[in-house]
C-alpha cells in the first residue's frame, strides 16, 4: 500500500510540475505577411518568454530571431498589425534603424499579449490596447490633433501610465512614464505628449491634443512628476563595489 501511495505521489508531483511548465512557459503564433517595399512574405511570428520569432513559410526567406533586448522599439498598431524595431542598421536607408511591418492574417492580438509585451519589454512600447480595469486618478475630454483634422476622445491619468481613448477605437494609445520623453503645454487649452515613436525624418512622434476643458495644475504636476522622475545619483565607490 505504500508503495502505491508513493507512485501515486510522484505522478501528481510530475502532473504539477507540467502544469507549472506549461503556465509559466506561454506562447503566442500567428500567420503574418511581413510588409516589404516589393512583394509581401508568408510566415509565422511567434511571441514567447524568450523573445520574439518570425519563421519564413519558404525556406528561401531569412527567419529572424530576437530578445526582448534586441528590440528598439515594438509597436501594436491595430489587433492585426505590429511593427518591430530593431538596433540594426539599413544601410539603402543612410543608417536608419530597422523596422519590420507584419499584418496578422490569422489571429488577432489582444489585450493579454499586450500585457504580456509589456511586462517583458523594457524598452519603448507602443499599444493602441486600453486597459479597462482600474479607474483613472483624472480624466480630461480633448481632440487629438492630426495633420489633417483629428479625433476626439480622452485623456486618462493612472499611477503607473497615461492613457488617449479615442471614441472610434483607431487612435487609442496606452503609454507608460518610460515611453514619454517630454511633455508640454503652450496655453490652458493644449498638451503636447513627444513619445519615443520613430517617424519619418524624426526619432520621436508628438502628439498634440486640444483640452475640451482646463488641466488642472495638480493633473498636469502629477503628469511632469512621473515623466520628469528624479533619478538617484550613483557614487563612484558604489559602482566600484558592484564590480
Amino acid at each position: 500500500m505504500r508503495f502505491k501511495h508513493l507512485i501515486g505521489g510522484l505522478i501528481m508531483s510530475a502532473c504539477f510540475a507540467l502544469f507549472a511548465v506549461t503556465v509559466n512557459a506561454q506562447e503566442f503564433t500567428y500567420k503574418v505577411e511581413q510588409d516589404r517595399t516589393i512583394g509581401h512574405r508568408d510566415g509565422q511570428l511567434i511571441i514567447s518568454d524568450k523573445g520574439i520569432e518570425y519563421r519564413a513559410a519558404k525556406r528561401e526567406n531569412e527567419d529572424r530571431t530576437w530578445t526582448y533586448e534586441d528590440i528598439k522599439l515594438f509597436e501594436i498598431l491595430s489587433p492585426t498589425r505590429v511593427r518591430i524595431w530593431t538596433w540594426k542598421d539599413r544601410k539603402l536607408f543612410l543608417g536608419r534603424d530597422e523596422s519590420l511591418t507584419f499584418k496578422i492574417v490569422e489571429g488577432q492580438i489582444d489585450q493579454k499579449v499586450s500585457d504580456f509585451l509589456r511586462e517583458r519589454i523594457a524598452r519603448p512600447f507602443v499599444t493602441s490596447f486600453v486597459e479597462k480595469e482600474a479607474a483613472p486618478l483624472a480624466e480630461i475630454p480633448v481632440k487629438h490633433s492630426h495633420r489633417f483634422g483629428g479625433c476626439e476622445g480622452t485623456l486618462k491619468i493612472f499611477a503607473d501610465r497615461l492613457v488617449y481613448e479615442s471614441q472610434t477605437g483607431h487612435d487609442s494609445r496606452s503609454w507608460r512614464w518610460t515611453d514619454i520623453r517630454s511633455i508640454g503645454r503652450s496655453d490652458l487649452y493644449r498638451f503636447d505628449v513627444e513619445t519615443f515613436e520613430p517617424q519619418i525624418g524624426a526619432s520621436s512622434r508628438s502628439f498634440n491634443f486640444i483640452l475640451k476643458e482646463q488641466m488642472p495644475d495638480k493633473t498636469y504636476d502629477l503628469i511632469w512628476s512621473r515623466v520628469y522622475r528624479p533619478t538617484p545619483l550613483i557614487r563612484a565607490t558604489e559602482v566600484g563595489r558592484e564590480r
